[in-house]
């Protein structure tokens, strides 16, 4: 960011001593002080440029080798505001060296939320009092320009697979209002929302439903958050399958620390005309940062608690099993799965496996292209056998978002 100053002003000495007090203010290159010595050069340059900040001598030429008019400045601040061919400045700064005038001038320097000044060489208080505008206006620009960025930008995303998940997702963020929303030139419709913090500051979240399974759908959807939306971390929840090994339970809330690609590999004839599938899994794992934060939520009891009350109170679940939650290894492929056959060959490539689902290694491989945070959340709602069925799958899509919703409120 660049302040842009005009000072107008007839006098060397005094235009010498106004760059002292400013010019230190600011890095090389954060600010540019120009100069008029007449209001007709002041006109041409302002109609020709914007300014942040003007100072206005209120006894100065109108033109080149004119003796100064006591009423120029006043009529050229009236200009000001009345010509639309000059660009208005963020904050006019008058000087004045004669008392009388100071008084009789700085009420209409008030009106127009401006400000007077009065100057004289041997006193330093005008000093203080521009040093502490000029800071006062920078920091003005910075927080506009940095709001002008902001626009449109949201903190964090989150996407679901399918819509059951993205309806408990919403349900999950309690008391959130959620509203529609359109990214230009994008087809998904958003809804956004914000959530409160334990550290009195509310997180801008947008969230959207590709509407489908797999990883091309999870991919595209991601891109437009990280790149349009311009997320700051990217999270799915939702449903998935558990390896089980009898750690692993129904409705356990699963956090991928890595997810592998099983859909990567060969397929050849052996010589008795069978089909052998020789497996190249490829990882990417998740944001050590967001991973952290998701541990120490998974460690607090009372967090866990609320959770499995909240469950209860929903009749999402009954009984007295609780919901764990774990920080596993997972992985991904494009087929839904109910074969214990290939889970087993799947787990025994790598023993840490606990889950697997459609759409976790394109949430993690994009992430990590384009130098972005994700975390993956799902739940368990079957083993990828012949007794899958949707039973668990509200439980599953709740419970993971309202993992996600205390991450965010307590740890993000």
């Amino acid at each position: 960011m660049k302040l842009e100053i005009l000072i107008i002003d007839d006098k060397e000495q005094k235009i010498d001593d106004l760059r002292q007090v400013i010019v230190p203010l600011f890095a090389e290159g954060e600010v540019e002080v120009e100069e008029a010595r007449t209001i007709v050069d002041a006109r041409d340059k302002m109609r020709g440029q914007s300014y942040d900040l003007v100072i206005l001598d209120m006894v100065i030429p109108e033109l080149e080798d004119e003796e100064p008019s006591h009423t120029a400045g006043a009529e050229f601040l009236t200009e000001i505001y009345e010509n639309q061919d000059i660009h208005l400045p963020l904050q006019v700064i008058g000087l004045t060296e004669y008392e009388a005038e100071f008084d009789r001038q700085k009420e209409e320097f008030r009106d127009r939320l401006w400000y007077l000044l009065f100057y004289s060489q041997s006193k330093l208080e005008w000093k203080k009092m521009l040093k502490a505008k000029v800071r006062q206006l920078a920091k003005m620009k910075s927080d506009f320009i940095s709001s002008l960025e902001n626009r449109g930008k949201y903190d964090v995303g989150i996407i679901c697979a399918l819509s059951e998940e993205f309806e408990q997702m919403q349900r999950a963020f309690d008391g959130c209002q959620w509203s529609d929303c359109r990214l230009p030139g994008l087809p998904f419709l958003f809804r956004t929302t914000t959530v409160p913090t334990s550290s009195f500051t509310d997180i801008k979240v947008i969230a959207a439903c590709a509407d489908r399974p797999g990883v091309c759908a999870t991919s595209i959807l991601a891109t437009s958050l990280y790149t349009v939306a311009r997320v700051d971390a990217l999270f799915m929840t939702g449903i998935t399958a558990g390896i089980e090994d009898g750690d692993i339970h129904l409705d356990d809330v699963i956090i991928a620390d890595s997810v592998g690609d099983y859909a990567t590999g060969k397929l050849e004839d052996t010589e008795n005309d069978e089909v052998t599938w020789l497996r190249e899994i490829h990882e990417a794992s998740a944001s050590t940062r967001l991973l952290s934060a998701a541990s120490a939520v998974a460690r607090d009891e009372g967090i866990c608690a609320d959770i499995n009350d909240e469950l209860l109170r929903l009749h999402l679940k009954t009984g007295d099993s609780k919901v764990r939650f774990h920080i596993s290894k997972t992985v991904c492929g494009p087929f839904v799965m109910a074969s214990k056959t290939i889970v087993d060959v799947l787990k025994s490539s790598d023993r840490k496996l606990q889950a697997l689902d459609m759409e976790g290694f394109g949430l993690y491989l994009t992430a990590h292209s384009l130098e972005k945070q994700a975390l993956w959340i799902k739940a368990v709602c079957d083993f990828a056998d012949r007794n899958k069925g949707d039973d668990h799958h509200k439980s599953c899509a709740y419970s993971s978002a309202a993992f996600l919703y205390q991450l965010l409120r307590e740890k993000f």
